[in-house]
């Protein structure tokens, strides 16, 4: 196994889709990148929808059918979809660059079922790529509300670190038939897992981490902080400092709090981790983890679009997560002379306008950008993809622009 040292970008729902995965490659310096979180059970019924097909039709001509389904997914005025249609569209699109550099991150806590997934998402790789993934890694982390309900994540490794062996060990046995079974120039996925601090800090996560590796996994992500923290206050690195000298045979990535190159290169010095792991630091500027020219939020949210134009998004929910977190800072200031129900600020205005359900198109989006620029004067270096619009455009244009097709967002 080569593992890449480095910065990786971390698996976020509705956040590390394709096109954040080729912005962070590309202008952002990523050594690996994870896919959004997936459903066991929603996997497992993509690779059923796809391939027990009784129809007369062949295997290429119902993959072709089917993904042509998907990537016309259907989206309600909210901008959801369909779990296990959201779950096809993320496992579909692709490109050369993508699979060999990539992590899927399974969520579950049935060891048949996640082992099921395991060769259901290889299955599927290989039979539309022709290769397999980089690896496949298990969220034992998540703290949120969803997996406390169902079980998974965090809440999983509280409640029965014995199932959580299991799971792995389903996963690893998984992946290794799958490699069997086929030609020798499939290289062998990883098996990873992706944890938090346990409550006492190091000493319990590491005999957890120890027994993970018994398992199976061939690398580890720690989260250093606890579930209650969530994803506020200062990372433990003393905790993830001891986690890697007593794991001197299995690489570990250290994440939690990093937004800068400086932080990156602080982590790994003072750890001695094998990578580090960044989720809101690239979702806020994926410019921060290269040594250029800092750029200002439209330039970034720009470079975000062109790549969303180029690989869709499912929903265009993915693209209003992203630039709520670009123009955070700006339209959101912490500052106490801030009044975010003043309507008067065109930041307040700004900002409730991003969230409205009828902006969809990336067309819609550069009006958006367009606007920014317009209403807060910053007209240096301003995208050439907007410069026309700024002179003219309006709220109301910006609106009309979405009575078009709901899915404008997969032509641009």
């Amino acid at each position: 196994m080569r593992l890449p040292k480095g910065i990786y970008l971390s698996p976020m729902v509705r956040g590390s889709e394709l096109a954040m995965r080729e912005l962070a490659r590309k202008h952002g310096n990523a050594s690996l990148c994870y896919s959004p979180m997936l459903r066991d059970h929603d996997v497992i019924s993509v690779h059923k929808i796809i391939f027990n097909n009784k129809s007369s039709e062949t295997e290429e001509q119902t993959r072709s059918t089917q993904f042509q389904n998907f990537k016309e997914l259907k989206i309600d005025k909210a901008g959801r979809t369909n779990s296990v249609e959201e779950t096809a569209y993320l496992l579909h699109e692709s490109c050369s660059s993508d699979t060999p550099n990539l992590i899927v991150q399974l969520c579950g806590s049935c060891p048949k079922t996640l082992g099921q997934a395991t060769t259901a998402i290889l299955d599927i790789y290989h039979r539309n790529t022709a290769t397999t993934p980089f690896g496949i890694d298990l969220n034992l982390g998540c703290p949120q509300e969803c997996a406390k309900r169902e079980g998974f994540g965090a809440f999983l490794v509280e409640k029965n670190v014995d199932l959580v062996i299991s799971c792995l060990e389903s996963m690893r046995q998984a992946i290794d038939v799958f490699h069997c079974s086929k030609e020798k120039s499939v290289g062998t996925p990883t098996l990873s897992a992706k944890i938090r601090l346990m409550d006492d800090g190091a000493n319990n996560t590491i005999a957890f981490a120890k027994k993970m590796k018994v398992a199976g996994i061939d690398f580890l992500a720690v989260h250093c902080r606890r579930r209650e923290d969530k994803h506020d206050g200062d990372a433990n690195w003393d905790a993830g400092s001891l986690i890697v000298a007593a794991l001197p045979d299995t690489p570990v990535v250290l994440n939690g709090g990093i937004s800068s190159y400086k932080d990156v290169n602080t982590v790994m010095e003072r750890t001695q981790c094998h990578a580090v792991m960044v989720a809101t630091g690239y979702l806020q500027n994926h410019r921060a983890f290269i040594n250029m020219e800092p750029m200002s939020a439209v330039e970034l949210a720009s470079q975000y679009l062109d790549m969303a134009e180029m690989y869709p998004p499912p929903s265009y929910l993915y693209i209003q997560k992203h630039l709520r977190w670009i123009f955070r800072s700006t339209l959101q200031p912490n500052d106490p002379s801030f009044d975010s129900s003043n309507w008067k600020d065109w930041r307040v205005r700004m900002w409730s306008f991003l969230v409205r359900p009828y902006l969809r198109s990336v067309e819609q989006f550069r009006g958006f950008l367009a606007l920014y620029v317009q209403q807060s004067g910053e007209e240096d270096r301003v995208p050439d993809s907007i410069h026309k619009l700024v002179a003219t455009v309006t709220f109301g244009s910006v609106k009309k622009g979405g009575k078009r097709s709901a899915r404008e967002i997969t032509q641009g």
